[in-house]
C-alpha cells in the first residue's frame, strides 16, 4: 500500500490562490478576456510587488504568513473601501496594497526579526533544524521578470577591450 506524503506548500500555489481571490472579490464581473488582458498587471503590481519591496528591505516573511497579510489587506479593503467609484480595480487594488506595505513594513520587519526568528535561524546554520521557508526570495525574483527590470551593464573600465576587441 502506497501512502501519500503531505505536499510541500509552493509560492505558485499561493499565487494561484491569490490570483483567484482577487478575481473573485473585485473582478468577478470581468469578461475572460478582460481579466486575462489586466492579471499580469494584477500579478506584478499587486500580488508580488510587496516580495520585492520587502526584499529591498533586507527582510522575509514566510510564504503562508504573507498570504495572510495580503488576505487582510483585501478584506480591508471591502470591508472599507471606497469600492462603488472604482473605475480600474487593479490600479486601484495596486495602489491600496502599494499603500499598506509602505506605511506598515517596519511592523512586518519588528516581526520577522523576533528573537524566535534569529534562533531559528541560528539553530539552522548548526545544521540542528531544517531551514525555513525561502518563497517570498522566488516570488521578488518572479516579479523582477514581469517588471521587465535587466541589471545594469557594469561599468567598463579605461583601456578595458571588450570581446572583439574594439
Amino acid at each position: 500500500m502506497r501512502v501519500d506524503r503531505p505536499k510541500q506548500e509552493t509560492p505558485e500555489a499561493m499565487v494561484a490562490r491569490l490570483m483567484g481571490l482577487i478575481r473573485g472579490q473585485f473582478c468577478g464581473d470581468l469578461a475572460d478576456k478582460d481579466w486575462f488582458k489586466h492579471s499580469h498587471f494584477v500579478k506584478r503590481n499587486v500580488v508580488l510587488w510587496p516580495a520585492r519591496f520587502v526584499k529591498g528591505k533586507e527582510f522575509t516573511l514566510p510564504v503562508a504568513r504573507y498570504e495572510a497579510i495580503m488576505r487582510g489587506i483585501f478584506d480591508g479593503i471591502k470591508e472599507h473601501g471606497q469600492t462603488g467609484q472604482i473605475r480600474y480595480w487593479p490600479g486601484y487594488l495596486m495602489k491600496c496594497v502599494q499603500d499598506h506595505w509602505q506605511l506598515h513594513w517596519e511592523e512586518y520587519y519588528n516581526e520577522a526579526k523576533a528573537v524566535r526568528n534569529i534562533s531559528e535561524t541560528a539553530l539552522v546554520s548548526l545544521g540542528k533544524v531544517a531551514p525555513t521557508d525561502r518563497g517570498l526570495e522566488a516570488l521578488a525574483v518572479a516579479q523582477s521578470v514581469l517588471a521587465g527590470r535587466r541589471r545594469k551593464q557594469p561599468a567598463k573600465r579605461a583601456g578595458q577591450l571588450n570581446l572583439f576587441g574594439a
